[in-house]
C-alpha cells in the first residue's frame, strides 16, 4: 500500500543541522550531546602539534607582540610579586630620638670603658673629678663663671651637638631639618632671660626665646600666682584667729 498523501514538510533545521521552531526537550539533549561527541572525535583527530595539546603556554610583549622566553617570563613575575609584596617603611633616624639614641651609644661606650677599670682605685680619676667640676648646683653663687666658661673667643656659645657622629647624608634623607648652631638673634647671645614657659624651655638651638604665643603663658603664670596668692592670705586669716 503506498501512501497517496501529500509530502509532508521536513522540520525546519539551522545550517549546523539544529532543529527549530516547536522542539521538545529531548530533541535539544539529544541534539547537544551529539555536537559535543562530534566535536570531542574531531578534536581526538588532530595531531598535538595542530591541536596545541600539551604545548607551553606562550607569552606575548604587550608593547612589541614579541614572545617572551621562559626566562623572561619568570624575571616578570618575580618583579610583579615583589612589588605586590608589602614594603617595610624605613625607619628615620630622628624616629626614636636623636639624642636619646645618642645618650644610650654613650652609656654603653661608657659602661665598656668602665669594665676595663680596676674596682679599686688609689688615685682620681681624671673624667670624674672633670665632671664634677663642671657639674652645675643649684644656688651657687660661682656658677657664672662656669656659665662663662662656654663661651669661646668673639663672645661665640658652644653647645653640644646632639647629631654628632651621624652621618650628614643619612640625617638630610630622613628629614632632619634642626640647626645644630644658636642664632644670631637668640636670647642666650643677648643675655637677656627669656619669658618663663610651662615647659621650662631654655632659649638655644632649638628656640631663640622670642614669645610668639597667644598670650596664654602670661595668663596661666597670672592665675597661677594668684591662686597662690588667696591661698596664702587665706592660711594668714586662719592663723590670726589663733593669735
Amino acid at each position: 500500500n503506498e501512501d497517496l498523501s501529500p509530502p509532508r514538510k521536513r522540520a525546519p533545521t539551522m545550517t549546523d543541522g539544529t532543529a527549530t521552531g516547536l522542539v521538545d526537550a529531548a530533541t535539544v539533549v539529544r541534539e547537544a550531546e551529539e555536537k559535543r561527541a562530534a566535536a570531542k572525535a574531531r578534536m581526538e583527530r588532530l595531531g598535538d602539534d595542530a591541536s596545541g595539546r600539551f604545548a607551553a603556554t606562550a607569552v606575548r610583549d604587550k608593547a612589541t607582540g614579541r614572545i617572551l622566553t621562559a626566562e623572561e617570563v619568570a624575571a616578570r613575575e618575580a618583579a610583579l610579586e615583589a612589588a605586590k609584596a608589602p614594603k617595610e617603611r624605613e625607619r628615620p633616624i630622628w624616629s626614636t630620638g636623636v639624642a636619646q639614641a645618642k645618650q644610650i651609644a654613650e652609656g654603653r661606650a661608657a659602661l665598656a670603658e668602665e669594665a676595663t677599670n680596676p674596682f679599686a682605685r688609689s688615685d682620681i680619676d681624671a673624667r670624674a673629678d672633670a665632671a664634677m667640676r663642671e657639674a652645675e648646683r643649684f644656688g651657687d653663687p660661682m656658677a657664672y663663671l662656669a656659665r662663662r666658661r662656654e663661651r669661646t673667643g668673639g663672645g661665640d656659645i658652644v653647645l653640644p651637638s646632639v647629631v654628632e657622629g651621624i652621618s650628614e647624608e643619612a640625617l638630610r634623607k630622613s628629614g632632619f631639618r634642626i640647626p645644630q648652631e644658636v642664632p644670631a638673634h637668640s636670647w642666650m647671645r643677648r643675655g637677656v632671660g627669656a619669658a618663663p614657659n610651662r615647659y621650662g624651655i631654655r632659649p638655644g638651638r632649638h628656640w631663640d626665646g622670642v614669645d610668639r604665643s597667644t598670650g596664654f603663658e602670661q595668663e596661666l603664670f597670672k592665675t597661677q600666682n594668684q591662686v597662690r596668692a588667696r591661698d596664702h592670705g587665706a592660711w594668714k586669716m586662719a592663723q590670726a584667729m589663733w593669735e
